[in-house]
This record gives structure tokens, C-alpha cells and sequence, in this order.
């Protein structure tokens, strides 16, 4: 762990200034007309051979837009290293402006205890999250498809992981070394492309992967997927703790005439979405049919 940290650190840039603003203690740079993402301070020191930015501690709250010189910007990224080797920060808060986390964005933050991320966020690149010891519990958003390598990469006290309906790829990497995760939630209807190493297989056989009920079989025969110590279907508490809500079949968190309509359409061609078709089953019986759009239909009179 200390030396793959001291190689990464290897690779940070020194820089006396490296951003356009400082506000509220956070700077930015300044891309185009429109937008802004975060950065590092642009110091840095050097002991035992490491270099760490000195700039960010206890909670960091990261606002969707700032003003600089009489023109308002939105925030829509964490740059590369922006937060690496901060190891008095704790908590950080993302706007849901932002829409990535780029390279090692995290890397060595190892007092890191809650990332909150943006439900729009799609684009997680590599080394984001590795070495942040101290983190226990993450939700990738809802539209991230992809796992990058070494996201999570020694995130010793991480004990449950859930990766969105729309993951297609786990990269070499991302989730080895986990030896605290004991729960792996995973609603991806077909399993994603796991290459090899994304796991470590120690940490598989102590880990419970959930999975959609009517993809069970599919894991199970999958390679690497397989591996997990027990797989089981996800209930209807795991759906709602990543607040999917019955008959919201758009996932836009209300139910309306919409949802209605692509109840008709589901009704003629199932999809593949397990959440889409959670969300369906109006009833919760197991089964996307008829009575559910009579129940969906009479909810909408109601409204």
C-alpha cells in the first residue's frame, strides 16, 4: 500500500500556482466562457520521498456554480489530483453540476470518510478513490457505465459497494484489495464485462454480491462474477435504498402520465433494465403485466 502510494505520488506535478481562483477556500480553473472545475492549491510539500497538495481539510462542500469577475461559471468536474494526498480532509460534497471525477482525484485522502457524488455523474477515471482508507460505504450514480482501473484500489475499511443499472465494464483493478467489503450491490440486468483482476479472489470469497432476481443465473455462470462467496437477488429494500420508486418507470423521481405510457410499451416489449422493470411491476408480484397498468392508471386519476 505505502509503496504503490509513493509511485503514484511520484507522478503528481510541482507547481507554485496552478489555478485561476481561490474561493471559499476552494480553487478552480477556468475552461471557456461557461464553465469551471476544481483543483489543487498548487503547493506542494515533499517528506519521505511523497509529495501531498496542502490545501484541503475537514468537510468540503463544492457549490454548482462560482462568480469570477462579474461572470458566473458552473462546476462541472474535479480535476486531476485536485484533492490527492489530503489527509486531514473528511468529507466532501458534489453538486450535481458535476459530472466526473477525474485521475487520482482522491488518491491518498486517508481520512476520507463520505464522498456525496451527483446522480448525474457518469465518468469515474482511474486511481480516483485509491488508498482513501478511512472510506466505508459508496453508490456509484446512476448513469456511471463504467469502473475505471484502480477506482477503489485499497480501500481497506470499504464495506459496501453498489455499482448502478447501467455498468457495462469493471476495469482491471478497480475493486481489488477490499479486504473490509461484505456487500456488493450490483443492478445491472446482464453482468458487466469484469476483466481480469478486477477482484482480488480473497476478498470475492467473503463477499455477498446482489444481484437482480432475474438475472441470478447469469452471475452465477458468468467468469469472475461467479467467484463471489454467495449471490443472491436484490429485494425491494435495495431498490428503495437507492430510492428507485414503483411506477416512476423514467427514473425522473415523480410518477406521471409518461411513466404510464412506457408501462403500455413494457407491456409489449419487456426491456432489459432490471430497475426499469422493478419499477413496473406496480405490484410488486414479480410479474409486469395488464394489472399493473390498471393500478398504475387508477394511481394517475388520483393525482
Amino acid at each position: 500500500m505505502v509503496l504503490l502510494l509513493s509511485h503514484l505520488f511520484a507522478f503528481l506535478p510541482f507547481c507554485a500556482h496552478a489555478y485561476d481562483v481561490e474561493l471559499d477556500g476552494i480553487c478552480y480553473n477556468i475552461i471557456g466562457p461557461r464553465w469551471a472545475y476544481v483543483t489543487h492549491h498548487g503547493e506542494w510539500s515533499t517528506y519521505d520521498g511523497q509529495s501531498a497538495a496542502m490545501s484541503y481539510s475537514g468537510e468540503v462542500v463544492v457549490p454548482e456554480q462560482i462568480v469570477f469577475e462579474g461572470r458566473t461559471y458552473d462546476v462541472i468536474s474535479v480535476g486531476e489530483n485536485a484533492f490527492a494526498g489530503c489527509e486531514s480532509l473528511t468529507s466532501v460534497r458534489l453538486p450535481s453540476s458535476v459530472r466526473s471525477l477525474n485521475a487520482c482525484a482522491f488518491l491518498g485522502c486517508t481520512n476520507l470518510q463520505q464522498v456525496s457524488l451527483a446522480s448525474s455523474m457518469r465518468a469515474f477515471c482511474s486511481c480516483a478513490f485509491t488508498g482513501c482508507i478511512s472510506l466505508r460505504q459508496v453508490a456509484l450514480p446512476r448513469h456511471a457505465e463504467l469502473v475505471d482501473s484502480l477506482v477503489f484500489y485499497c480501500c481497506s475499511s470499504l464495506t459496501s459497494l453498489t455499482l448502478p443499472h447501467g455498468i457495462r465494464v469493471v476495469y482491471q483493478g478497480a475493486l481489488e484489495h477490499l479486504p473490509s467489503l461484505t456487500d456488493l450491490y450490483c443492478f445491472a440486468s446482464i453482468p458487466p464485462l469484469a476483466e481480469q483482476g478486477a477482484f482480488s479472489l480473497s476478498d470475492q470469497q467473503r463477499c455477498t454480491l446482489h444481484v437482480p432476481a432475474e438475472a441470478l443465473r447469469l452471475y452465477q455462470e458468468s467468469p469472475l462474477w461467479s467467484d463471489f462467496y454467495r449471490i443472491i437477488p436484490l429485494d425491494d429494500d435495495d431498490y428503495m435504498g437507492q430510492n428507485y420508486q414503483r411506477g416512476d418507470i423514467n427514473d425522473d423521481g415523480k410518477v406521471d402520465a409518461e411513466d404510464l405510457e412506457l408501462l403500455r410499451r413494457i407491456i409489449v416489449s419487456m426491456p432489459v433494465n432490471s430497475a426499469v422493470r422493478w419499477a413496473a411491476d406496480i405490484n410488486g408480484d414479480g410479474v409486469v403485466n395488464a394489472i399493473d397498468l390498471v393500478m398504475l392508471a387508477s394511481e394517475q386519476r388520483c393525482f
